[in-house]
């Protein structure tokens, strides 16, 4: 098993999927990859029965709910969540919109979570700033 392949492989889906969502809607429901034993990735979204408009953090737990279960139980290898934050990327407070990936391993309990700073221009284009992981 190799930790940094995954991890990757979580970043690079998730990064992706993100992009493309802001290009499409301005904004994207929080999400989910999975990668199990078999060392394949499957994309993992939320439905929620009772609104077309949950909350973020609700589907943010209830996926995590969903990943951890199989995760004790042996069916994932690893997870990752992405969801929509603003970080402050200065000392003088200043806010950006963030992409975040938070990933859990079952190899590795130092896994940061990475954060992609993200803008709009005048023209509406979507302009990616700074990366960086902080530890949990």
């Amino acid at each position: 098993m190799n930790i940094e392949k995954d991890i990757q492989a979580i970043i690079d889906y998730s990064h992706r999927f993100a992009e493309h969502m802001l290009n499409d809607e301005k904004e994207f429901y929080p999400f989910g990859a999975k990668i199990g034993n078999d060392g394949k990735l499957v994309a993992v979204g939320y439905n929620n029965t009772e609104t077309d408009f949950p909350e973020s953090q609700t589907v943010i737990e209830a996926l995590k709910e969903e990943f951890e279960k199989d995760f004790v139980n042996g069916k994932l290898r690893a997870y990752g969540l992405t969801y929509d934050v603003r970080v402050q990327i200065d000392e003088q407070g200043d806010k950006s919109d963030s992409i975040c990936i938070d990933i859990t391993h079952q190899e590795s309990n130092d896994i940061p979570r990475y954060y992609f700073t993200y803008s709009w221009n005048d023209n509406d284009d979507l302009i990616f700033g700074e990366s960086f992981g902080i530890k949990k």
